[in-house]
């Protein structure tokens, strides 16, 4: 039978425990039937679509057309992997690349061994989809090229289509393959631990896949995470699950390219996709496919084991046959699948006799390169990076050459301000004695040629004349943001904010309501602090912060949400060039104010909070030259505010409390007892504090006698802060 139908191809995982056990959740229905509800039109547009596929089948199949570019009797496809990345871990190997090509073309031809366990009803029907990928060896002006491009690009912590259409070649003549470290629809919130796998659009004349792409024929190709592709490397642990789906996302991937859709799909006639993948009267045609039994619902393992080939029959259907769950269409994890039919083969020929028939053309071949076999050399492709291009005056800066595209057989390195000022070393060390803001050069060669690479403004080395003693305090009134360096990924940055503060009528903020993309990152960076001029006592570090969630409407199919954004705040001892993190927000918890459906701006003094972390005073000796990191993470939410940066010691200004409170007995075994001598009118939160920092006990004050239970806490040094909306006081004790 049929199952159902899917406009772009997802593989979306929610990395939830149940049990102890990841699972899949598939975010395809929200997509779709949120658009096929915006646009019911386009219902008459795809049965027109399908009845022209369906000819074209029906024609392939009684007069298959002659041609001279069957090469050993397969379709060769000419591909090139774009790999979009910010040299981290998704800026894949080359060998992770070959690893996953080459388990593309075994899946399909037939040649994975685990066709064994396919069930026996459906050996029959498997099928040798006589496709073999090649990698493109001549990029789109005949210069020579490996068939993988790498792009430094932050919008792969969340790509999406736009990133298709930015580096997509020229999608007639190539396979584009783009592979990201997260992916992340624009007008979707994800919920957290969630991750999508891979997405990618039918051909671009499938009505479906115009009404994602709006028809832009350059969003056409397999978007897959990094670690979908191949099994080697980071595909050993896909999304940080034990799971290695050995390429099958990768496979899945391409069998929407060719126009395959999932097999528990399901389109109900004129209306909306079906609630379920078994045909009904108004939902008869599933997946347009005759020989893969309906299936009720997507196939979700729910431990690392498979199930069982024919165990599952969700639908009754004449005859009757149980779900083809090893089908690399469903949703199980990638080593339990094994299987193209013979109609998704249909499917497949269908599609490379029409719309993609350009790409395994004679001339295409010729054009991209694949028909030549021999060992080519290509000129390398200059890159290179850094994970520390901020540094204090004095420090050193480790490069790494990236280049791609061909073996580098020489360097010639420039480096503006830096000591030495060049370098043939493949991943020079640099000092950089002076302050500035400095460019680097590279120039790589081989004998098939050279390139260069020039990054401006590259390094930033801050001088020790614009260190900043504390104590400090910051309110955005004067001008002090223009000391602070505000890093933006995509949507809005970090800015002035006048009319809106804590204290004052400025503040800080990220327009994330109006501007704000969904998997971007927004970093404020302060400027260097030396903290030494309190060696030898605690320092405290607050800030005020307004925010609230986000309230996503429901509709007809889809219920309301609210969307919450990430932040987090961290400190670096070494100008920048490395971060701790000390506050960690997400979720509803640290809002200040209900979520609202609409831009939130704070509108009272209720609607702030203070957040604070304490540095030991066995830590601030080392700190004269701090830096304080506000990153905030968008989840397609609201606004955040930030004002009133305070860096001053841990018991400044408290005498007055003082006097009046006793904290006994130190040193404590089981029970701290706190005790006001004196009527306190004011309620208290107290935080208590390990020697590294970190809150270990956090509670209310409610009367002028408390017992605190400290009982679980190791043996060692702890700081208990007492906080008032007008007092902080702490107080060192021993367990």
């Amino acid at each position: 039978m049929k199952k159902g139908v899917w406009i772009v191809g997802i593989l979306f995982f929610l990395r939830i425990v149940h049990g102890q056990v990841p699972f899949f959740f598939h975010a395809d229905d929200v997509l779709l039937k949120n658009k096929i509800t915006q646009n019911p039109e386009v219902i008459i547009k795809y049965l027109i679509f399908e009845e022209n596929l369906k000819q074209l089948m029906t024609t392939l199949e009684h007069q298959y057309p002659k041609t001279d570019t069957l090469i050993n009797g397969k379709r060769v496809i000419p591909v090139v992997f774009h790999i979009i990345h910010t040299y981290g871990s998704e800026n894949i190997s080359d060998e992770q690349v070959l690893d996953g090509l080459t388990l593309l073309n075994i899946d399909f031809n037939k040649l994975n061994p685990d066709t064994a366990n396919t069930y026996h009803l459906f050996k029959s029907r498997a099928a040798d989809c006589k496709i073999e990928f090649r990698l493109a060896r001549k990029d789109p002006n005949g210069n020579c090229t490996s068939g993988i491009v790498r792009h430094y690009d932050p919008s792969t912590n969340f790509a999406y289509f736009e990133t298709m259409a930015q580096y997509a070649w020229e999608p007639k003549h190539y396979m584009n393959v783009f592979v990201v470290k997260n992916i992340y629809p624009s007008d979707m919130s994800l919920p957290d631990g969630a991750f999508i796998g891979g997405m990618s659009p039918f051909p671009p004349n499938n009505p479906l896949s115009q009404m994602l792409t709006g028809g832009d024929t350059l969003k056409d190709g397999v978007l897959i995470r990094h670690d979908g592709v191949g099994s080697i490397g980071t595909a050993t642990q896909m999304g940080g699950m034990p799971i290695n789906m050995i390429n099958r996302t990768f496979t899945h991937e391409a069998g929407h390219y060719f126009n395959l859709y999932h097999t528990f799909q399901n389109l109900m006639a004129g209306l909306i996709p079906s609630s379920s993948g078994c045909p009904s009267f108004l939902a008869p045609n599933g997946d347009e496919v005759s020989d893969t039994p309906p299936v009720d619902q997507a196939t979700i393992n729910t431990s690392v084991q498979c199930y069982p080939p024919g165990s599952r029959n969700t639908c009754t259907e004449n005859p009757d046959e149980p779900d083809m769950i090893e089908n690399y269409m469903d949703y199980q994890w990638g080593y339990c699948n094994n299987i193209f039919t013979l109609g998704q083969k249909a499917r497949i020929d269908a599609t490379l006799n029409g719309y993609r028939r350009s790409l395994w053309s004679k001339e295409n071949l010729i054009k991209t390169g694949v028909l030549d076999t021999n060992t080519q050399l290509c000129s390398p492709i200059a890159d290179f990076y850094t994970p520390s291009p901020m540094i204090c005056q004095g420090g050193t800066v480790q490069f790494y050459d990236a280049s791609f595209n061909g073996p580098v057989e020489n360097w010639i390195w420039e480096f503006e301000g830096g000591t030495p000022s060049s370098s043939t070393q493949k991943n020079p060390l640099v000092t950089y004695d002076q302050g500035g803001i400095f460019k680097v050069k590279l120039k790589v060669f081989n004998s098939s040629g050279m390139d260069s690479l020039v990054k401006t403004n590259y390094i930033h080395v801050w001088s020790n004349s614009q260190v900043i003693d504390a104590p400090y305090f910051e309110s955005f009134e004067n001008g002090g943001q223009n000391n602070f360096l505000s890093i933006n990924e995509a949507g809005g940055s970090w800015t002035l904010k006048t009319g809106t503060g804590c204290t004052g009528t400025k503040s800080m903020y990220v327009p994330n309501f109006q501007n704000g993309r969904g998997g971007s990152k927004d970093i404020l960076v302060s400027p260097v602090y030396n903290l030494t001029t309190f060696t030898g006592q605690a320092v405290k570090i607050s800030f005020k912060y307004a925010y609230a969630g986000k309230i996503i409407p429901g509709s007809i199919i889809t219920p309301s949400d609210t969307a919450f954004d990430k932040f987090l705040v961290a400190i670096s001892s070494d100008c920048g060039k490395t971060w701790q993190t000390k506050l960690s927000y997400s979720g509803p918890s640290w809002a200040t104010a209900n979520p609202t459906q609409n831009e939130f701006s704070p509108t009272s003094p209720s609607q702030w909070k203070t957040a604070e972390f304490i540095i030991p005073a066995g830590q601030v000796s080392q700190l004269n030259r701090m830096r304080i990191k506000f990153e905030f993470f968008s989840n397609g939410g609201n606004n955040l505010y930030l004002d009133d940066i305070n860096i001053n010691l841990l018991s400044a200004g408290m005498e007055d409390l003082r006097s009046i409170l006793k904290i006994y007995p130190n040193p404590v075994q089981d029970e701290l007892h706190i005790d006001f001598t004196d009527v306190v009118t004011r309620s208290f939160t107290y935080v208590i504090y390990d020697i590294v920092g970190n809150e270990v006990v956090r509670g209310i004050l409610y009367n002028t006698h408390e017992i605190i239970n400290v009982a679980h806490l190791k043996s060692g040094t702890y700081c208990i802060n007492l906080i008032s909306d007008r007092e902080n006081f702490s107080i060192m004790f021993v367990k």
